[in-house]
């Protein structure tokens, strides 16, 4: 199962990588303004309305706009975390330390990267 955030993507980009991830078997889960969820095709044995509204929510929350331009993000381990947990139709706090988690350590990486340079 692979699920990717492509956050803040310009326009052009945007539509060049949708046909490219659609052409290699990924569909949309979600899109907004400001990101796309989208996931490999497979049978899903999760109910991802849950897990999108959780990502919505810590997304709008958080003043990460600017630092995300137009990243890609492997959310896969968070949403594998999300398939083996018992009572998924809850609100699951750990999901959402594991969507933070993965944020967070992207925006390390962006840190760093610019120190660097």
């Amino acid at each position: 199962m692979q699920y990717l955030l492509l956050y803040d993507i310009e326009k052009l980009s945007r539509n060049i990588l949708l046909k490219s991830y659609k052409n290699d078997g990924f569909k949309i889960i979600n899109e907004t303004d400001n990101y796309i969820l989208i996931k490999k095709h497979n049978a899903s044995i999760i109910d991802e309305d849950i897990y999108i509204k959780i990502l919505n929510s810590y997304l709008k929350r958080t003043n990460i706009t600017k630092k995300l331009n137009g990243k890609i993000i492997d959310l896969s381990p968070a949403f594998k975390y999300a398939s083996k947990s018992i009572g998924f139709n809850k609100f699951d706090n750990k999901f959402e330390w594991y969507i933070r988690n993965i944020i967070t350590k992207e925006l390390n990486n962006i840190e760093i990267t610019n120190n660097n340079n």
